[in-house]
């Protein structure tokens, strides 16, 4: 139930237009929206397709139309049978980190020296970069709600000052769920 909270209010800010200060100038691949087996460096990333991903990840238990969950704190969501969003959160840690090397447990400035230097949302418990994939470049807030996909977002939440949840998914599933 906590996860779906996280979830939920992580959907709330993305939608909400939280906005950053500085602006990231790197780029932010499909790949870097992706987590990696620490134990073996297997990846699973966004775009991938689901028979890929579980290859990686072990057959899922569907909770509801198109969202697996994964053993080590690890769910995906599906649409067209390919990943748009993945999260991971606290029994990840160990098994499991970014394809950018940050990991559950990391304090923010370890999470922006992986992902670039960027103001957190006004709250100290979230950071989160939004990237339009069709232009290129770092948005400075949130986009506006759309059914495109090309806006790709992570979300870090911390608690007590260490991250707890990761959250990759692209703008279309931030505004429809699907």
């Amino acid at each position: 139930m906590v996860r779906y909270f996280c979830l939920l209010i992580v959907l709330i800010l993305v939608l909400g237009g939280c906005s950053g200060g500085g602006e990231p100038t790197e780029k932010f691949t499909k790949e870097d929206m992706g987590i990696v087996r620490i134990d073996n460096g297997q990846k699973v990333h966004y775009g991938m397709n689901r028979t890929d991903a579980e290859k990686v990840l072990g057959t899922g238990q569907e909770h509801a139309r198109g969202v697996f969950d994964y053993d080590f704190g690890i769910a995906v969501f599906y649409r067209d049978d390919a990943v748009v969003a993945i999260r991971m959160e606290e029994e990840s840690k160990g098994h499991y980190q970014t394809t950018r090397g940050a990991e559950i447990g990391m304090q923010i400035g370890e999470i922006k020296k992986r992902y670039g230097e960027y103001d957190p949302s006004p709250s100290d418990d979230i950071l989160e970069y939004f990237y339009d994939n069709k232009k290129g470049k770092f948005l400075e807030k949130s986009p506006p709600k759309t059914e495109s996909s090309d806006i790709f977002i992570f979300s870090s939440m911390f608690h007590k000052g260490q991250a707890d949840t990761f959250l990759f998914l692209d703008s279309y599933y931030a505004s429809s769920g699907k």
